[in-house]
């Protein structure tokens, strides 16, 4: 084979080669700026291209009821606190408005990881009040400045967790759950009747949170060939549910509002007493991994047979 065309099919498969991988990130936040804001409205989210250059992939934050949520300083981590009583929620767009992550062919995954660390978890409680979700926001329900996520019609899936410092007090202490109606404009986390049990992977009675312990919280969505969706989730770190892992699988052969899209993640603890007074984030990260289309499996296969014939 010639030097150039050989070149020339390198070129080629490198390019077919390049559809092939996995493991984009969309936001990889460790809080480098000190800032919790940028990118702000409309843009809300770096959305895989570090245009500030500053090494970390953002999306901006929102607070809303009481306590504070602030970087420590440059680097981090992002210190949520909560107030002397009631609840507090941290909200944040991981795509621009109108662009969600849509989960468009079989095989293609969402996957969010949360790493934290909880300062003064409460006493042993039975609640799940500490709560999470990533869904889909409707543009218009977007908030722009710091406020609580308002009613509306959200699509997606959440965890409802006990938080206990001992033993773990909830018969689901680690469940997952989906939006009830997503068609009707409701709350977000503050309502457990918005949500409907699908799946529990932790054991009551077995060893909770523990203070100044780092965890590492993660979730993955991925379209089955059946147009279902496989979800995992996890929670790792410390002695949690006696192996230091609670932790599901579901398959939801009817995804929650017939949707594929995701765009926003939002934790909600409930108050101090019954989740911890403060959580410290290390890093939030979100990836997109799509399944390549066909016609880039086609030009991948078409190069092999060009790689062949050229060799003979």
């Amino acid at each position: 084979m010639q030097p150039t065309s050989r070149f020339v099919l390198t070129m080629l498969a490198s390019c077919a080669l390049a559809g092939l991988a996995h493991g984009g990130q969309i936001v990889r936040d460790t809080w480098i700026d000190g800032t919790r804001t940028d990118p702000a409205a409309p843009v809300y989210s770096e959305n895989g291209t570090d245009s500030d250059t500053d090494g970390d992939l953002e999306s901006a934050w929102y607070l809303g009821g009481g306590g504070t949520l602030d970087p420590a300083g440059p680097g981090g981590p992002l210190q949520g606190i909560l107030g002397a009583s009631g609840s507090s929620s941290w909200t944040t767009y991981f795509t621009p408005e109108g662009a969600p992550v849509v989960l468009g062919n079989a095989g293609d995954e969402l996957r969010v990881r949360w790493i934290f660390t909880p300062l003064t978890v409460g006493a042993n409680n039975t609640s799940q009040n500490f709560r999470l979700c990533v869904v889909d926001t409707p543009s218009a329900a977007r908030l722009s400045v710091d406020g609580a996520p308002g009613s509306s019609t959200y699509t997606g899936y959440g965890m409802f967790m006990n938080m206990s410092n001992g033993v773990l007090g909830n018969s689901n202490p680690f469940r997952l759950v989906e939006r009830t109606n997503p068609t009707s404009s409701t709350a977000l986390l503050s309502s457990s009747g918005e949500w409907t049990g699908l799946a529990n992977g932790a054991t009551a009675g077995n060893a909770g949170y523990t203070s100044n312990v780092e965890y590492t919280f993660e979730m993955s969505l991925i379209r089955n060939a059946l147009g279902g969706l496989d979800i995992t989730a996890s929670m790792s770190g410390g002695n949690l549910n006696n192996t230091g892992l609670a932790s599901l699988a579901f398959t939801d052969s009817t995804p929650n509002g017939g949707s594929y899209s995701f765009d926003t993640f939002s934790i909600r603890p409930s108050d101090a007493a019954t989740t911890a007074a403060q959580f410290n984030t290390r890093l939030f990260e979100v990836q997109f991994n799509p399944i390549p289309e066909p016609a880039t499996l086609g030009a991948l296969a078409m190069t092999a047979v060009l790689f062949a014939r050229r060799r003979q």
